[in-house]
């Protein structure tokens, strides 16, 4: 599996994948009306301004077998600049179960990691137990912080870190 930055060209591709993961991987997580709303292009305008103008951020595309399988963004953490955030992470469904994930969280870790950052955090669906799982196999903790985006309808819980 080769990671590498992604680019405005990427983003047909990136838009797919993701819209895989929110109509599959999510589809006992959402509700349906969320899930509908999040076509292909809207897809395409939630992940375009991260490649137009990524500022501190980067987004990461996972390339196995000549196919983007895995899309991942970095960068600081919006309260605390001087901590690092994993802002999504999300693997192929054709391809789950691989240990896609677990690489692409390593590789998400490492690039955090060289740009100085000491901790990650990330915030994830209370009711993704598969992701909490990954996260908490890797050391992530959750920090007892919650939310709900109004988008997704959903609570989420923070996750936290040591990078070592």
């Amino acid at each position: 599996m080769e990671f590498r930055t992604a680019t405005l060209d990427n983003l047909a591709d990136i838009a797919k994948l993701f819209h895989a993961c929110w109509h599959i991987s999510y589809a006992d997580l959402l509700s349906a009306e969320v899930r509908t709303d999040m076509n292909l292009v809207e897809a395409e305008n939630l992940w375009r301004p991260s490649l137009v103008d990524p500022k501190d951020k980067e987004t990461v595309i996972g390339i196995m077998d000549s196919r983007l399988v895995s899309v991942f963004r970095i960068g600081s953490e919006k309260d605390n600049p001087s901590n690092g955030h994993l802002f999504s992470l999300y693997v192929d469904p054709k391809v789950a179960g691989k240990g896609l994930g677990k690489k692409s969280l390593s590789e998400a870790e490492l690039r955090l990691g060289k740009k100085g950052f000491k901790s990650m955090s990330l915030w994830v669906f209370e009711k993704n137990a598969i992701a909490k799982g990954l996260y908490q196999s890797f050391g992530f903790t959750p920090t007892g912080r919650s939310r709900v985006d109004e988008r997704w309808k959903e609570t989420e819980v923070e996750m936290r870190k040591e990078l070592t």
